[in-house]
């Protein structure tokens, strides 16, 4: 069988390849232009640069491979999502039928797309459940009583953020929320929260209440983890079962160097 993959940005599209090349299946590449990297382009796979916009074109490539599975993953950042571009008619297709213009809304429609090509898009969790996140601490740095308390004060907060589609991140230190995620992405709130709150803030990240594991499954990379030591932060709480911890093993390595939590709620 060969499977479809829709890459954007970041790891995860790697990672993917990787565990897929370990079970011996094989991989034609859809690189989002101007998100992919020189890292996928040297993979092995074959490799066909893709707009965002071009649903058309996708679709026909998939036709003439003969692949009838698909995965999303990467990110596609928001500098580019909102500058001037040129939809196809499939593309067109979907945003007339989207309720709004909210990426989960489109992205839906878009499935709905795929499927009426015989196209079935498959979780992004798939071959990848190995790099999701546990439940508890997932280094030997654990928060405290009262930071799980924190903890439990964000997690509510931020799930309710994400079931309104603005962010899935909140920062919180003592009992309040100094922060919320709008579209900036998670570091950059963490640098906006951590101005407010000083050291010992955490971060928390939840997916949404009826969150599509189809796509846009929340992520954690060390990245973060650098982004919460360098602001003297204590550490970062993610939903458990539905978040990728990205490069996981050198990841939690990184975070017990620096004295950071990775707790699974």
């Amino acid at each position: 069988m060969k499977i479809g993959l829709v890459a954007g940005g970041g790891s995860l599209p790697l990672e993917f390849i990787k565990q897929a090349k370990k079970k011996k299946t094989g991989i034609v590449i859809f690189e989002i232009m101007g998100e992919g990297g020189a890292k996928l382009r040297k993979c092995g796979c074959r490799v066909y640069p893709v707009k965002l916009a071009g649903l058309s074109r996708i679709l026909k490539l998939l036709k003439k491979e003969k692949i009838s599975n698909v995965v999303f993953l990467g990110y596609v950042r928001h500098t580019n999502i909102f500058k001037n571009i040129k939809f196809d008619i499939r593309t067109m297709k979907v945003l007339m039928r989207s309720k709004d213009l909210r990426a989960g809304s489109i992205m839906k429609e878009s499935i709905k797309e795929f499927k009426s090509s015989g196209i079935k898009v498959l979780p992004s969790t798939y071959f990848m459940e190995s790099i999701l996140a546990g439940k508890g601490p997932a280094g030997r740095v654990k928060p405290s009583a009262e930071e799980l308390k924190n903890i439990n004060l964000g997690f509510k907060t931020a799930k309710a953020l994400a079931s309104l589609d603005v962010g899935q991140t909140v920062i919180v230190k003592k009992g309040v929320v100094v922060a919320a995620e709008a579209q900036e992405g998670t570091d950059a709130c963490i640098d906006r929260g951590a101005k407010v709150a000083g050291k010992g803030f955490i971060a928390v990240k939840a997916a949404r209440p009826k969150q599509d594991m189809r796509f846009d499954v929340p992520a954690a990379g060390i990245k973060t983890i650098r982004s919460i030591a360098k602001r003297k932060g204590r550490g970062l709480a993610i939903e458990a079962g539905k978040t990728f911890l990205i490069n996981k093993e050198k990841l939690i390595s990184e975070a017990d160097r620096r004295g950071i939590f990775i707790y699974g709620i």
